[in-house]
């Protein structure tokens, strides 16, 4: 009966559908009203402050514990590298947990917890269930205020760094974005990056001073994003960390990193060099071009956002994406990145390109640059970055997680508490001149600093004939130059 039924269906003449017009772009209509809940701000009796966004759409909290002296800037000469193991010691277990019983406790709770160090903090991470926050919670106080830090674990632990970097010696674009970084920033701590000769200095007693003296609840701040109330996430708060004072009772605050342009000056421009590190054989090449940029409280911060997706940040249809991969073919993807941190910037464009496109890559890159300088960004382009950008925004407050480092970042750079809620505004108010002064001001043609990781019997010639350039063997230093003029 069933299939006689079935077969009926299957007969009965289906009225033709008209094919959809395919050619016509669909007019997006105007955005709709998105209400960010407001943040929320109080202190513990110990000094640090809790920073909250109550979500309650599910009973679930993300919390971030944001350090403002643990950050990579604060290493000492000499030690690039020493934040990150200890953040990966400090999730090897507690005095009162060891690393097995530590992350036991964890799956027993369903939680989530690490701890990382960026250039100006270092932060603590924990996702958990608002039934579970109060254990977890003690955990993460637990990881920060009593880790273990034994012997053995470090041994390991600075053991597989050591391979890591070893591995990178092979990686042409990890390679050529660690040297560009080191030539953008010069002396100043952002410009370092862990190698051999660091991570073998680093000695157990270097781990237990910093996290002494630099994982401390000073100017520390607790943030939250979920399904809690502020007198609730005030209580557990005094629980676990009201009573957290600095080790030792050390009183002196570690000194605070300069701005970038106080500890090291940019040189006068002199027009654009190539370092190339030379990978023999190599069947691509990884181009890494930058200069400083702007710090995160910059006035032209929303402009100069902008410009970077409109030139690379913008996934398919951002200008080197849509010159490099999809007019010629040469590279899978290239994207730029405006990195605005507390005391300094940088401007960065990458592409991973075939070997032999190499220098007309650079060169298109070079001239996209120069036409947002020249020339306005078209009301149509502008209109559809600007609205993909409100979107994206949109999209991110979907997450706890996401909210909660939001907030973070608006605690560690001190921007103004409704900096949520009036991010599409700013975005959307942006203005073709703007963006041009941004560019103008920002994509300065004779402070770029070009890294180029690849074959350079194969692409040498042909760069010099953009820029001088230098030849510097992989993992080495300059092994002099092999230019030719402009």
């Amino acid at each position: 009966m069933k299939r006689l039924l079935l077969l009926a269906v299957l007969a009965v003449p289906v009225a033709a559908q008209e094919e959809p017009d395919r050619g016509t772009p669909v007019v997006p209509g105007q955005a709709r009203t998105f209400q960010v809940p407001a943040i929320q701000e109080s202190d513990l009796k110990g000094g640090m402050k809790l920073a909250l966004e109550q979500v309650s759409r599910l009973p679930i909290v993300s919390v971030r514990l944001v350090l403002p002296y643990g950050g990579s800037a604060f290493e000492p000469d000499g030690r690039a590298g020493l934040a990150g193991v200890v953040t990966s010691l400090m999730s090897e277990g507690t005095r009162n947990l060891p690393g097995a019983k530590f992350a036991e406790k964890l799956d027993d709770l369903g939680a989530v917890l690490s701890v990382n160090a960026q250039p100006d903090a270092m932060v603590a991470t924990l996702f958990t269930t608002k039934e579970n926050l109060d254990k977890a919670m003690g955990l993460m106080a637990d990881m920060v205020r009593r880790p273990a830090l034994e012997q053995k674990d470090f041994q390991r632990l600075q053991q597989e760094m050591l391979v890591g970097l070893q591995t990178e010696q092979g990686d042409p674009g990890k390679l050529a974005g660690t040297r560009l970084d080191s030539t953008i920033f010069g002396s100043h701590p952002y410009g370092r990056s862990a190698d051999a000769a660091s991570v073998n200095a680093i000695t157990l007693a270097d781990v237990k001073s910093f996290a002494a003296s630099n994982v401390r609840p000073d100017g520390a701040t607790l943030v939250a994003a979920g399904d809690v109330s502020m007198p609730e996430f005030q209580k557990l708060a005094e629980k676990h960390f009201g009573a957290w004072k600095a080790a030792g009772g050390a009183a002196a605050l570690p000194a605070d990193v300069p701005r970038v342009a106080e500890i090291d000056p940019a040189a006068p421009a002199t027009g654009m060099t190539i370092q190339l590190i030379d990978m023999p054989n190599s069947q691509q090449s990884a181009i890494r071009v930058g200069h400083r940029s702007i710090s995160r409280d910059a006035a032209d911060y929303f402009p100069t956002l902008v410009l970077n997706y409109v030139l690379g940040q913008m996934p398919i249809t951002s200008r080197l994406e849509k010159n490099l991969r999809e007019d010629h073919g040469w590279a899978y993807g290239a994207r730029s990145e405006v990195a605005a941190l507390k005391k300094g910037g940088q401007f960065v464009a990458e592409a991973d390109v075939q070997t032999d496109a190499t220098a007309k890559a650079l060169q298109e890159m070079l001239g996209e640059f120069q036409k947002l300088r020249d020339v306005p960004v078209p009301a149509e382009e502008l209109e559809s970055v600007k609205k993909f950008m409100a979107g994206i925004f949109v999209m991110r407050q979907q997450t706890v997680q996401t909210i909660a480092a939001q907030v973070g970042g608006i605690e560690l750079y001190g921007l103004p508490k409704d900096s949520l809620a009036q991010y599409r505004g700013q975005v959307m108010a942006v203005t073709a001149d703007q963006v041009q002064a941004a560019a103008r001001a920002h994509l300065r043609a004779g402070d770029l600093r070009v890294v180029i990781s690849g074959d350079a019997a194969k692409i040498q010639a042909d760069l010099g004939q953009i820029a001088p350039v230098s030849i510097v063997p992989a993992g080495g230093q300059s092994a002099g130059s092999g230019s030719s003029g402009r």
